[in-house]
């Protein structure tokens, strides 16, 4: 049961996701931790935080998040994404904490037209997605395995899946968006990669709902902003809406794109399990407020 007694670690705290969960958590018992004060990949560092912090909830918003930089540094994706995951799993299952893992659509390959549902087949095609994929099948292999003699009650687990982030706080596509319309300058970007786009602090607040609702099981949940868009509509509507020449944005494939990691060219996440966010244009103003 998740109310104002618990007690949450946030791990990630100088994130764009890890700031906006320390804005809607205010209100309860946290704890936020960043890289400077936690190593996720130190499995005894991890031991020793949670045994200090003593937490009902982890929610872990460490990343490696660079996609082509995954490419040619798969092993240290591996090791932050994938094992690092399932070792605070482990811990996590051993201690009796629930745990909540932020994953991501590029856990899948792009080419189902109509989205992809919680139940669909991961087979991700670049090396950040596969990292993720890993730490997802490691976390759920360690929160579901039974110990003997182990009397504690399991902790649950919560993989949350999302796309296109966007926030206040930290560098993304958006904010070098409105730097470049600042200058005047034009800004190429792909109309032909489908996915939703999410406002951190819907995420963050969705977050803490499927927590303290205690209505939801133990899997894997589809969390983003209703409607589907790529990112040439997004940047357009973006400068719009901001007061700037939307003309300032030019379209180009995904083919054309110049990255060293493939990109799954249609995202979108099917939410089948939760209420929907509203719709991504709407966030996009709070942004922009």
């Amino acid at each position: 049961m998740f109310d104002n007694s618990t007690r949450y670690l946030i791990l990630g705290k100088n994130g764009m996701l890890g700031k906006d969960l320390q804005v809607v958590f205010h209100d309860r018992d946290f704890v936020a931790l960043g890289h400077d004060e936690l190593e996720i990949t130190d499995e005894e560092a991890l031991k020793t935080a949670i045994l200090n912090v003593q937490p009902d909830v982890i929610i872990n918003t460490v990343a490696f998040k660079d996609v082509n930089k995954a490419e040619s540094e798969e092993d240290k994706a591996n090791q932050v994404n994938g094992y690092a995951v399932g070792k605070l799993a482990k811990i996590c299952r051993d201690f009796g904490v629930t745990l909540v893992h932020i994953s991501t659509d590029y856990v899948f390959d792009g080419r189902k037209k109509e989205g992809y549902s919680e139940e669909d087949l991961a087979e991700p095609i670049n090396a950040y997605g596969r990292s993720k994929l890993l730490g997802e099948q490691l976390l759920i292999e360690a929160m579901e395995a039974e110990y003997k003699g182990d009397e504690s009650e399991n902790g649950k687990y919560f993989i949350i899946r999302t796309s296109y982030l966007f926030g206040k706080h930290g560098v993304n596509l958006l904010s070098k968006l409105l730097d470049n319309a600042k200058k005047g300058e034009k800004f190429k970007v792909i109309n032909d990669q489908w996915a939703c786009p999410t406002y951190t602090m819907d995420l963050a607040k969705q977050i803490k709902w499927i927590l303290e609702s205690n209505e939801y099981d133990s899997g894997i949940y589809h969390v983003v902003n209703s409607g589907k868009t790529n990112w040439y509509e997004l940047a357009k509507t973006l400068l719009s809406d901001a007061g700037y020449d939307p003309e300032l944005v030019y379209p180009c494939s995904i083919t054309d794109w110049e990255a060293s990691a493939a990109r799954p060219q249609n995202s979108v996440l099917l939410n089948t399990k939760l209420p929907e966010l509203r719709p991504w244009k709407e966030a996009l103003i709070d942004y922009l407020g």
